[in-house]
């Protein structure tokens, strides 16, 4: 009897266990929200599971198809942001550690969102992007990390894109 209910307890156990498996890869993010972080060693994973932008330890942004292979990054790996207190001596040093987005900006900074490492430039692609008509009142909705391999910043009301990193298609 003890053999039956430990038996059946471990199957339960591992058919459980299988089901946090499945639902924890079929609801990953693939997204930001203004205001939203990814987070040193966070990533998003496109909804086809093809493409992920990781927040490196290193302090690089990058975006890898299947098999690991960079398609894209903000070279931020291994900088530094060092200020020195003039009146106490006192040595900061920063190094990136998040990806911020917010309704007009996409940066790679320190913990604090102090300083910028790297910044996206939604003005200057959507003037080329809508050559030189671009739709007024545009403000960044969401950051989606698309299944075509594109990062792509769109804005509120359908208006379209306002950045990308110009990787779809690989």
């Amino acid at each position: 009897m003890k053999k039956v209910v430990r038996k059946t307890t471990l199957i339960v156990l591992a058919v459980f266990m299988l089901q946090l498996c499945l639902v924890s890869a079929a609801f990953a993010k693939n997204s930001l929200s203004p205001g939203e972080t990814l987070a040193k060693d966070q990533k998003l994973t496109s909804t086809n599971g093809r493409f992920n932008l990781v927040m490196q330890s290193d302090g690089n942004l990058v975006l890898y198809r299947d098999g690991g292979i960079s398609m894209w990054s903000t070279n931020t790996d291994g900088k530094r942001y060092r200020w020195q207190d003039p009146i106490s001596g006192y040595v900061i040093t920063r190094m990136p550690q998040a990806l911020t987005f917010n309704a007009s900006s996409i940066r790679v900074t320190d913990q604090f969102r102090d300083y910028t490492f790297w910044s996206a430039n939604p003005q200057a692609w959507s003037n080329n992007y809508y050559q030189g008509k671009v739709p007024a009142g545009m403000v960044g909705e969401i950051l989606v990390v698309q299944d075509d391999g594109n990062l792509v910043m769109y804005s509120s009301g359908g208006k379209g894109p306002m950045w990308a990193s110009d990787t779809g298609g690989h």
